[in-house]
């Protein structure tokens, strides 16, 4: 308990000190020559707004970025966050039309306000803005959940070896959502920024959210190879495997046959599960292959 109280004040403290900052700035600014004050007073004003208000938002972050998830929650953490964010950022841009000598009442009530808005509402940072308040409302993923998104934006080539068709797929970590962008950490470790706008029309499938995944892989056989040996070769060696796998016979061609593995393994990526199911049927389709059907008892 003695840790949390001594901790608890030290943001409103700090927000304190950088408002008296802010306030000896502003009695200093009034001290300068006239016509200093005349021509350059409202960049001053402005700059001094932009300083208290970027200090402020530092502090209120940090606080917020220290707050235990376990005891408030991963969503309250990143709901809080955005927030924080979208009020202290509100508030420096009023401040600065305020700065300038634009009155509030004619800035929110005045017909040049509400045509520019409607005018950038459809460009692209708004439209991150809008969606990011939408992902933060709507929590189709939080912070720490693993997910795959496919948008149309992000398309991908195919390889050309014979499989069955594959999703588009991004996929990685979140590691933050904020006005504009939200951070996905991939497999390899590289931070992807995603525009809000396109998470909100993108398919997310949260990984975080089931216990079990679902992987189907293909893989095709030669002809030669016997099913009826290989099929309960297969099922032998999964049946004591950490995951169930269902092994399915889906195709067949001119010269080779498909088969499906349906595994249901943990939240482990994709190309794991993929490289530990290789590595338990290529040395069975290579012994089978060098064992002729004669010989096989």
């Amino acid at each position: 308990m003695k840790p949390s109280s001594t901790k608890s004040p030290r943001p409103l403290w700090s927000i304190v000190g950088v408002l008296l900052g802010g306030i000896a700035l502003k009695l200093l600014l009034n001290h300068l020559p006239p016509n200093i004050r005349h021509h350059y007073g409202d960049l001053f004003k402005a700059a001094i707004v932009v300083m208290v208000g970027g200090a402020i938002s530092y502090v209120v972050e940090r606080w917020l970025a220290r707050l235990p998830h376990e005891r408030i929650g991963a969503r309250r953490a990143t709901s809080l966050r955005f927030l924080a964010r979208l009020v202290l950022y509100l508030a420096i841009a009023l401040a600065l039309l305020a700065a300038f000598g634009v009155g509030l009442s004619s800035v929110v009530f005045g017909s040049a306000f509400v045509t520019v808005i409607l005018g950038l509402a459809g460009q692209s940072f708004f439209s991150n803005l809008i969606a990011g308040i939408g992902l933060v409302i709507f929590h189709p993923f939080e912070v720490g959940d693993h997910i795959q998104f496919v948008a149309w934006q992000y398309p991908i080539l195919t390889p050309t070896f014979p499989h069955e068709a594959l999703k588009p797929t991004y996929s990685g970590v979140v590691t933050d959502i904020n006005l504009a962008y939200t951070t996905l950490e991939v497999e390899d470790g590289t931070p992807m920024m995603i525009p809000n706008g396109v998470l909100i029309t993108a398919a997310i499938h949260n990984q975080a959210r089931r216990e079990r995944r679902l992987f189907r892989f293909r893989f095709d056989v030669d002809m030669a190879l016997d099913p009826e040996r290989l099929l309960p070769a297969l099922e032998a060696t999964f049946r004591e495997w950490t995951y169930p796998v269902d092994v399915r016979l889906v195709d067949m061609g001119a010269t080779t046959y498909g088969l499906a593995f349906l595994v249901q393994a943990g939240r482990e990526p994709e190309e794991v599960v993929r490289h530990a199911v290789l590595q338990r049927v290529l040395p069975i389709v290579q012994a089978l292959k060098a064992t002729p059907k004669n010989d096989s008892h």
